[in-house]
């Protein structure tokens, strides 16, 4: 276990209200990992206090990130992104083949979701296009469900602030690949992509629930439609 990781996970089970036992979260994060009740803002201010009080180079937070992933605990592993969501310079050294390594440690929409939503913008993933779109094509049929989760949620952030026809086919293409899919996992994730898109190409994905109707989940098309109409999904 890194230097770093040890003094977060110290830290982290001090903050904890479980420090007897820790406790499974699966009916919460659909994750079997070790629980320990941490509130996402505590965990954030065990991050940001730990950067504040440590001169650390973007290789050596690169390590902590990487030994995070491999914790035991749910907690641990959603730190690692939040750490990375704080580090654009540690983001610049990260390769797809790492987030692919790191995705078959997560379980369940929470702890995907932490590395997968707000961390690689736009232009994060257009810098690099070839090698993200190989990557989250591979993901989309991954035998992981988590990982097929991943494909469709790395998109939400970047084609909710670009309208680059890159993103949005590929978009597309990943929803395409998935929407006959019943597990909430993946129904969710189209549903929360193709809202997202609303926000740069209204008509087209309303032109897109239109046509293809009978095959995309039922949630997807209550919950696009209602977002279209109203702006929100409820």
């Amino acid at each position: 276990m890194n230097k770093g990781h040890k003094a977060l996970l110290a830290e982290l089970k001090k903050q904890s209200p479980n420090q007897s036992h820790a406790q499974h979260s699966f009916s919460y994060t659909g994750s079997k990992h070790k629980f320990y009740s941490t509130s996402v803002p505590v965990q954030r201010r065990i991050i940001k206090e730990w950067l504040k009080d440590n001169e650390v180079s973007t290789v050596e937070v690169l390590a902590v990130v990487d030994s995070l992933y491999y914790g035991q605990s749910h907690e641990e592993k959603t730190m690692a992104s939040y750490l990375l969501g704080y580090r654009k310079d540690v983001r610049t050294l990260v390769k797809t083949s790492d987030l692919d390594k790191w995705l078959g440690e997560l379980v369940g929409w929470a702890e995907v979701d932490a590395l997968c939503q707000n961390i690689f913008g736009a232009d994060e993933v257009l810098a690099k296009w070839n090698e993200w779109r190989s990557f989250l094509v591979k993901l989309s049929k991954d035998l992981n469900i988590n990982k097929r989760r991943a494909s469709l949620v790395l998109l939400v952030s970047p084609t909710w602030r670009s309208t680059d026809d890159r993103l949005h086919q590929l978009a597309y293409e990943n929803i395409e690949r998935l929407k006959r899919e019943k597990e909430i996992l993946i129904t969710k994730a189209i549903s929360w992509l193709l809202r997202s898109m609303t926000h740069t190409r209204k008509s087209e994905v309303e032109e897109y629930l239109n046509k293809n109707e009978e095959s995309l989940p039922k949630i997807a098309l209550r919950e696009t439609r209602r977002k279209i109409l109203t702006g929100t999904k409820n």
